[in-house]
């Protein structure tokens, strides 16, 4: 097990009490319970998932798309320009990181207390770097010297199978286990020049992972609340590459006001935390720039999230609902020189019958 999973943990345990809290206080404000599915704020916001379970033989299918952007690097909490990560002995610099995620998730009730979730998603990155006029590029390993400044890759990235299993359910309140698995179907192997491209351009995390956690939900007559913290343990040391990523955790409070009964509109405060990669590429690969060095990955984020939901309610698309969600960080500390977060936009589709 990695050493920063008692990091994670206290984090996660602090959190998820921060967020049951918070969900609890806000239960006291609540009037009548109204039937799921009915309204807009049935769900939770769209950036959220395994938010809720189904009635046995029901199903869900969900589609998502979600961009991040990353600009620039920082150093803990401090932005970096070009000039001072060169001036901190790098050869080049990252300029620019965009990543584009299609999602596309699948849900199942074999029973009233446990609904199967399968997700799949397929991404695309891009990045730009600049290498410093007064050095010279360096291959380290193998790589190449005369490192182009433009790096993408795409493809499909890990599957998960998650078992959302009942815990227990009080009036207006629920609360639900999140037991899940990530198989490493997404490269890690990808590869520019003959060299591997940078650690953040690989598309999956070339490990099998857990990801354990619960979720809590409260209903009210105008306003709903909800919390949500997963873990992320990596079951094994080292992947097909060489390396692997850190145990992580994620963790969301939001909630959601409803105008009408087809539409609503959330707020979230969603952390990530994750520490710097472990191992090493085990083939040739620069060492230039920051995202060359395992150090530089991982940190922690908090975000705060808006969001639109709409429900169609008549119609042919009764049933459908559209979301919206739109993020930008409030707070960042960043291992080593990592590659500083802008926004992120999630737009999604669901339907369950």
């Amino acid at each position: 097990m990695n050493k920063t999973f008692s990091i994670v943990s206290t984090r996660a345990i602090a959190s998820a009490s921060l967020a049951l809290g918070l969900a609890s206080t806000a239960y006291s404000a609540t009037e009548t319970l109204l039937t799921s599915g009915g309204r807009a704020d049935s769900h939770a916001p769209i950036g959220v998932m395994g938010d809720h379970l189904h009635k046995a033989g029901e199903y869900m299918l969900s589609y998502r798309h979600m961009s991040m952007s990353m600009e620039g690097h920082r150093q803990g909490e401090n932005s970096l320009t070009t000039h001072e990560v060169f001036a901190a002995g790098f050869s080049a610099a990252a300029t620019r990181m965009d990543m584009d995620m299609d999602m596309f998730g699948m849900m199942y009730a074999p029973s009233d207390s446990v609904t199967l979730m399968l997700m799949a998603n397929y991404l695309e990155l891009d990045m730009d770097m600049v290498m410093n006029p007064h050095a010279e590029m360096g291959g380290g390993h193998g790589g190449h010297g005369a490192m182009d400044m433009s790096h993408s890759t795409s493809g499909w990235g890990d599957v998960s199978l998650t078992a959302l299993v009942k815990g227990w359910e009080s009036g207006k309140q629920k609360m639900h286990w999140n037991l899940g698995l990530s198989a490493p179907t997404g490269s890690v192997s990808e590869m520019m020049h003959g060299s591997f491209q940078p650690y953040g351009m690989q598309l999956g995390s070339g490990t099998w992972d857990a990801k354990i956690g619960a979720t809590y939900s409260v209903s009210g007559e105008a306003f709903g609340w909800g919390a949500q913290a997963l873990g992320t343990l990596r079951l094994e040391n080292g992947g097909e590459s060489g390396y692997s990523r850190s145990d992580a955790l994620e963790a969301s409070v939001w909630g959601s006001w409803l105008i009408d009964s087809a539409w609503s509109v959330s707020g979230r405060l969603k952390y990530t935390a994750e520490g710097p990669l472990d191992g090493h590429y085990d083939g040739p690969h620069a060492h230039a720039a920051p995202p060359h060095f395992q150090a530089n990955y991982g940190g922690d984020v908090l975000e705060a999230i808006v969001g639109l939901n709409y429900l169609f309610r008549e119609g042919a698309l009764k049933g459908n609902r559209l979301a919206i969600e739109y993020g930008q960080p409030v707070y960042q500390q960043l291992n080593g020189f990592g590659m500083n977060r802008e926004d992120t936009l999630a737009l999604g589709w669901q339907y369950a019958w």
